[in-house]
């Protein structure tokens, strides 16, 4: 097994120095995901591993390119490690990261226990691994909203290999059972939508949810329940009445897991949740925009004891995990992990955790405001779009007993139209390519000024969800999403103040690149060609 420091010694160097070394780490110790073109610099998400200041982002409901504050802050963390290759920098790293995680998300160190992890879909592994501990027997995963969260989460639900390679580097294949972890039933999932992709009502999600957990106890097996708190289509399934109704009735046979991946919900909603004994799934790379890829799973008070005596641990997950993402006082299950030097990891939740103490350290009462403007101009902005529809989320992300910013929409689903045809999925992918590029040259000379720029603007949103089918075909929505980068930068730490003008150039962004899909589907013909190789 290599060693702490043969890990560090063989990160990628280049002459031009630690820059380009640190650009390098922060791919590092993930997937396929993490893969960056050559010719582009960018990876599928569409992110730069490095700063990218003259990009429009919009796009955190995937992921956001890391900012020059976070990449600075992921530059000292990395200068420290080199300083230390034996280990203990990085041991103290992550328990700094579970530290803070825990303070910025307003929790006691008794309320939650924290597990790091390479992504969100990560540490739904180490979520089933956890709740199988709990349960104590063979369990059935009933994963709500399944096709509106992570597209490995299905996988990963069920005990599968979620890609084609793991964070150790070991080539696998996707779909294969992972060694002492997979489920013995197939994971069940929950729709949320009809098949024109219209929201079901919340009452028939709920007695879907409640006649598949009743099914799969009936037939002997525990049941991990994985409910979404916050999809990537901005809706929340099932309701808090379903789930408290069967956290109260099926008792120990059920372990609910939050899937809140995309960090939208309130810090007393979360507790809600630990307060009820569930396992919750966070990033630090979606609302928050911390770089591409970050998980960590909050357990709570009552299990973090049970895992604390535990001895005995998957061995598949050890492709998965290393000693460094587990809470010191869990010695059992720590010896069990690699000791294998997260360092790419670390350096994103790093990067990440400075991203949520810059949007924290905004008032309450301003991060409501902004987020409420932000949702209140996006239809407005969206009416003068011709070819645009807005797509319903389904429930509302938060109810009005929380108060807090996310009873404002954050995320808006949109299917473009090209006639009185939506795009497909495959189409809407394209123009979702042509958008983050100067497409100048495609579309020809345009005879405003306005319309010059939109079309060398670099215009970053979230990628297309298929939502509904229509003659066989996907159709796509593409998402415009606000994020914790948009609050802090509107506002003003010297005079306490909103920065108006901040905030009204946030939203002509959002107007240039509405502006630029107009565009490319009034010159769609080019771009199915030019993009002819987009997935």
């Amino acid at each position: 097994m290599a060693s702490v420091q043969d890990n560090l010694l063989r990160l990628p160097r280049t002459q031009s120095g630690a820059l380009d070394e640190l650009t390098r780490a922060l791919i590092s110790g993930s997937d396929t995901r993490l893969a960056v073109d050559a010719r582009t610099s960018l990876n599928g998400y569409l992110c730069q591993p490095f700063p990218r200041p003259a990009e429009f982002s919009l796009s955190s409901s995937t992921a956001s390119t890391i900012s020059p504050s976070a990449y600075a802050a992921a530059e000292a963390a990395f200068r420290e490690l080199h300083r230390d290759p034996s280990g203990q920098a990085c041991e103290q790293l992550a328990e700094k990261l579970r530290h803070d995680i825990r303070a910025l998300l307003d929790l006691s160190s008794t309320e939650a226990e924290i597990v790091l992890a390479p992504s969100g879909t990560d540490s739904a592994l180490h979520a089933l691994y956890l709740a199988r501990c709990a349960l104590g027997k063979p369990a059935i995963s009933v994963v709500v909203a399944a096709a509106e969260s992570g597209s490995g989460v299905p996988l990963a639900a069920s005990g599968r290999h979620f890609d084609s390679v793991t964070p150790a580097g070991r080539k696998v294949v996707k779909g294969d059972p992972i060694t002492g972890l997979a489920t013995q039933a197939m994971t069940i999932p929950v729709a949320v939508r009809d098949r024109n992709g219209d929201p079901l009502p919340a009452a028939a999600v709920d007695r879907e949810v409640g006649r598949c957990v009743s099914a799969a106890l009936a037939s002997g097996n525990g049941v991990v329940l994985q409910v979404m708190n916050h999809s990537k289509m901005g809706g929340r399934y099932p309701s808090l009445e379903c789930v408290a109704d069967i956290i109260a009735g099926c008792g120990s046979s059920v372990q609910v897991v939050v899937d809140a991946c995309q960090a939208r919900l309130s810090r007393s909603r979360l507790k809600w949740y630990l307060d009820r004994n569930c396992l919750v799934l966070i990033t630090g790379s979606k609302f928050f925009a911390g770089p591409p890829l970050s998980g960590a799973l909050l357990v709570p008070a009552a299990l973090s004891m049970r895992m604390a005596e535990l001895r005995a641990a998957p061995e598949g997950l050890a492709d998965y995990t290393t000693r460094y993402d587990w809470p010191m006082n869990w010695r059992g299950v720590r010896a069990a992990w690699p000791t294998r030097m997260p360092v790419g990891q670390t350096l994103r939740w790093i990067a990440a955790a400075a991203e949520m103490r810059a949007y924290f350290a905004v008032p309450e009462f301003v991060r409501k405001l902004l987020l409420k403007e932000f949702g209140a101009a996006l239809p407005r902005l969206l009416a003068r779009c011709p070819h645009l529809r807005l797509v319903g989320a389904g429930e509302a992300p938060a109810s009005g007993e929380d108060g807090d910013e996310f009873a404002a929409p954050t995320i808006f689903p949109v299917v473009m139209m090209r006639g009185d045809e939506p795009l497909t999925t495959p189409q809407a992918r394209k123009i979702y390519r042509a958008l983050n590029d100067d497409v100048s040259a495609l579309v020809g000379q345009q005879p405003t000024q306005a319309a010059r720029d939109a079309a060398a603007s670099l215009c970053h949103l979230g990628q297309p969800v298929a939502i509904a089918e229509r003659d066989g075909a996907a159709i796509g929505a593409i998402r415009i999403s606000a994020d914790a980068r948009f609050v802090h930068q509107c506002w003003s730490q010297s005079n306490r103040t909103i920065a108006v003008d901040t905030m009204q150039r946030k939203l002509a962004e959002v107007r240039i690149a509405l502006d630029k899909i107009e565009l490319l589907l009034q010159s769609f013909d080019q771009v199915d060609r030019a993009y002819a190789s987009a997935l």
